[in-house]
């Protein structure tokens, strides 16, 4: 059942890296785009008298991938070690139980032929 875990937990978290480098990869490629053509990019003047350039845009939002895309994969790597824990706690746990339960069952057994 950990090994289950685990390995769910190994694949998220490399899926997540893999989204997040496409993506950032993507609007790496669309900027050079966007800067060619003007396009979704409002020039002055106009009716609402407000410039906006699409393409700075995309590079700040490309800086926020990756540096929150760094911070999202070390958040994700953490909360795994934090489960991890309490997972081999519990393991810890019920292995400690199972030690006990089989070191009643042979001292019955031993009162049991001593009293024979």
């Amino acid at each position: 059942f950990s090994l289950l875990i685990l390995s769910k937990a190994v694949v998220s978290t490399q899926s997540t890296g893999i989204g997040i480098i496409c993506e950032a990869f993507l609007v790496y490629q669309c900027i050079g785009m966007v800067t060619e053509s003007g396009r979704l990019t409002l020039a002055l003047p106009n009716k609402l008298n407000v410039a906006f350039d699409f393409s700075s845009f995309l590079k700040i939002y490309l800086a926020l991938i990756v540096f929150g895309g760094m911070a999202l994969i070390k958040h994700m790597g953490s909360q795994r070690t934090k489960a991890m824990k309490k997972l081999a706690k519990l393991k810890q746990m019920e292995d400690v139980y199972h030690k006990q339960k089989d070191l009643m069952k042979i001292r019955k057994k031993k009162e049991s032929k001593k009293a024979l």
